[in-house]
């Protein structure tokens, strides 16, 4: 009697059970590192942007490496975080002024909330406004306490790896072209085209809102904004939001000023606002970003909108990076796989 069963060798066992283990150790991985996708994304950016600075310190003027690797850090590191420090001290000064003069803000939000009354009948101290504007609060406050605190933290994670990745750059763009199974043709595409999306969104954002915030100041003091210059600082900032902008500081500046009486200077700053600062963002993003990449501003608005889900306030610059990684992605598909031989 002929025994015809097969058995699975202890070899292929073996190699399933190792997989597995493999899979299963990546898988832990990956969940604890997706919390610091966002410092993986900004060591990305910080290597890309001062790759070429790297290169003419050390070929051009004949550098040491590891000085040069430092120094390009701590400069990045100063760009980054001088301008969070700006807007944490200029929002610690207003908040202290307005400490130290509760009585006219006082006068100023009772004036407010008879005008809504006289004019619109909007009752804003309802049992009901007052338990949504606490919520509110509080949920406001919780949100920037943790987005700031996560910021320090994948800033850390941003520096630590980009000086790693910077000191072993050779070896970091050998493995690229060596490992990554694509065509030469498209390694040097993909190459190309994610430098030039990084910078277009890297550095295009926030010169956008820089000169945005600019053409808004030169109109906070044509109409006699107090503090012009704080409101420029926090106009910077807004500005970098999708949808709202830089509307997210002129707007209750204008309130501010009817408030006060000064009605002309207020409907002045509004039509100001809306059409020279509305306008010359849409000019901005289209010229500015369309020379460092040929980004449509579609994506970069969605991207913001996205990169904000998922990554809090830095999700401003690495959102749109990622939403243009994924349209590149297709077209990468398409010219490995659809169509791989476009010059034939």
């Amino acid at each position: 009697m002929n025994n015809n069963k097969q058995y699975v060798s202890n070899n292929v066992l073996l190699q399933l059970g190792f997989l597995i283990l493999i899979l299963i150790v990546f898988g832990l991985i990956l969940k604890n590192v997706f919390a610091f996708l966002p410092g993986i994304l900004g060591a990305i950016c910080i290597y890309v942007l001062l790759f070429n600075p790297l290169n003419w310190m050390t070929q051009t003027k004949k550098m040491n490496k590891t000085l040069s690797v430092v120094l390009l850090i701590l400069a990045s590191a100063i760009c980054i975080i001088l301008p969070l420090y700006i807007l944490i001290h200029t929002l610690t000064n207003k908040v202290m002024i307005m400490l130290n003069d509760t009585n006219k803000i006082e006068a100023q939000i009772k004036k407010f909330i008879d005008l809504l009354n006289q004019q619109f009948n909007i009752d804003i101290f309802s049992e009901n406004n007052i338990s949504k504007l606490t919520q509110a609060g509080t949920t406001i406050l919780q949100t920037l306490l943790n987005a700031s605190l996560d910021m320090f933290v994948q800033l850390g994670v941003a520096f630590l790896l980009s000086y790693f990745m910077l000191m072993k750059h050779k070896k970091l763009e050998q493995g690229f072209y060596q490992y990554i199974p694509l065509k030469n043709r498209n390694l040097k595409n993909m190459n190309s085209d994610l430098r030039q999306l990084v910078i277009s969104n890297a550095v295009g954002v926030p010169l956008t809102a820089l000169i945005q915030a600019i053409i808004a100041y030169v109109g906070y003091l044509i109409f006699g904004v107090e503090g012009a210059f704080t409101w420029f600082i926090l106009t910077i900032f807004a500005a970098m939001l999708p949808v709202v902008g830089a509307a997210l500081i002129y707007i209750p500046l204008a309130v501010v000023l009817f408030v006060q009486g000064d009605n002309g200077n207020a409907i002045g700053l509004l039509i100001y606002s809306f059409v020279v600062v509305g306008l010359s963002d849409n000019l901005i993003r289209f010229i500015l970003q369309k020379k460092m990449a040929d980004v449509h501003p579609l994506v970069t608005i969605f991207g913001v909108i996205i990169g904000i889900n998922l990554f809090g306030f830095i999700g401003i610059i690495f959102g749109p990076i990622l939403f243009s990684v994924f349209l590149w992605l297709i077209k990468l598909y398409k010219s490995e796989f659809v169509d791989p031989n476009p010059e034939e």
